[in-house]
C-alpha cells in the first residue's frame, strides 16, 4: 500500500523536514509530510529530487511521472506539482533553490534557459551510477556545510559548491537536450535575446524600455514574455542581474561604494544605497562584509 504525500510550499522552512540544512536560499531535505488530502503547489524555485530507493509517482503540470532508483525529478519555476504517491520503501534526496538564488547561481546564457524549457517537457531523467555517486558526494558536502552555522564563510562555501555542482551536471544535461531538440517559440526566442543583451551589458540599464527598444517590442510585451518564459517580469530579472554585478564588485574589488555606484551608472551613492537595500536587505557596506565572510 502506498503512502500519500503532499509537496507543501517548500519555500517555507517549517515544511522541509530538517531545517538545519538550509539558509533561506537553498535547502536540502529527505523527508516529505504525510497528509490526508492532496494539494497542488506552484513552485517558486527549482526543485531536484533524486530517487534512492522505491518509487515516487507525482504529477507535474498535470502530467504523471514515475521515478525509480537513480531517476531525478526536476521541477522548474512556475511548474504545478500535484498529487504524489510514494512506495513504502521510498527514499530520496532533495535540493530546493529559491528563484532569486537560482538566478544568481545558474549560468546566465540563453542555453541555460533552453534547459528550463527542456525540463518543462522532460522533468524526469535517469542517471548513471557514476552521476548518482557525484550527486551524492555534492549532497553530502552541501549538507555538512549548511549544518556548520558557526563558520563565517558558510555562505561562500555553499555558493562555490553549488556552482561546481551545476557545472558537473551541465554537460550531461546538454547531451540530453541535444538528443531531444525542439523548435523554440517566438516568446522563447525573444526571452533568449533579452538575456543575451542583459548579460552582455555593462553597466546594465535598469529600465525595461531600453531592452524593449533593442528588441523592437513594447515594454509591456517584454514583461509578458519574461513572465511566461522565465517566471518573473522583466524588471525583476533586470534587478537580479544588476544585483549580481553589484555583489561581484563589492566582493572582488577594493573600490569604494561611490566608485562602484559610478561604474554601474547610478545617479548618486544615495540612490545606489537605496537600490541595494531594497534588493538585498543590506546597505552596500553591510553586503560587502557579508559577501566576504565578515558578518557579525
Amino acid at each position: 500500500m502506498s503512502n500519500d504525500i503532499r509537496l507543501k510550499d517548500i519555500n517555507a522552512t517549517d515544511v522541509l523536514g530538517n531545517i538545519d540544512y538550509g539558509d533561506g536560499r537553498i535547502y536540502l531535505f529527505d523527508e516529505l509530510y504525510s497528509v490526508e488530502r492532496p494539494e497542488y503547489v506552484r513552485l517558486d524555485g527549482i526543485v531536484v529530487i533524486l530517487c534512492v530507493e522505491g518509487e515516487l509517482t507525482l504529477s507535474i503540470d498535470h502530467k504523471v511521472f514515475a521515478a525509480h532508483r537513480n531517476d531525478i525529478i526536476i521541477g522548474v519555476p512556475e511548474a504545478v506539482v500535484g498529487k504524489a504517491e510514494a512506495s513504502p520503501d521510498f527514499k530520496f534526496r532533495g535540493i530546493f533553490m529559491s528563484l532569486e538564488y537560482a538566478f544568481r547561481m545558474l549560468p546566465v546564457s540563453v542555453r541555460s534557459w533552453n534547459f528550463k524549457i527542456f525540463f518543462d517537457k522532460n522533468p524526469k531523467i535517469s542517471l548513471s551510477e557514476g552521476a548518482v555517486a557525484t550527486f551524492n558526494l555534492y549532497y553530502w558536502l552541501l549538507k555538512t556545510k549548511l549544518a556548520d552555522k558557526q563558520n563565517p564563510y558558510r555562505a561562500n562555501i555553499v555558493d562555490a559548491l553549488m556552482q561546481a555542482f551545476v557545472f558537473e551536471f551541465r554537460s550531461m544535461f546538454e547531451r540530453f537536450a541535444r538528443l531531444n531538440p525542439r523548435q523554440l517559440s517566438s516568446a522563447e526566442n525573444i526571452f533568449g535575446d533579452f538575456l543575451d543583451i542583459l548579460s552582455s551589458a555593462h553597466p546594465k540599464p535598469r529600465n525595461v524600455a531600453y531592452y524593449a527598444d533593442r528588441l523592437c517590442i513594447t515594454p509591456k510585451y517584454l514583461s509578458v514574455v519574461c513572465k511566461k518564459v522565465g517566471g518573473k517580469n522583466a524588471s525583476k530579472i533586470i534587478d537580479a542581474y544588476v544585483v549580481k554585478d553589484i555583489e561581484t564588485l563589492l566582493k572582488s574589488s577594493r573600490r569604494s561604494v561611490k566608485e562602484i555606484s559610478n561604474e554601474l551608472a547610478f545617479p548618486n551613492t544615495s540612490f545606489f544605497g537605496r537600490y541595494v537595500k531594497k534588493n538585498t536587505g543590506c546597505t552596500p557596506n553591510e553586503l560587502r562584509r557579508k559577501l566576504n565572510g565578515m558578518e557579525q
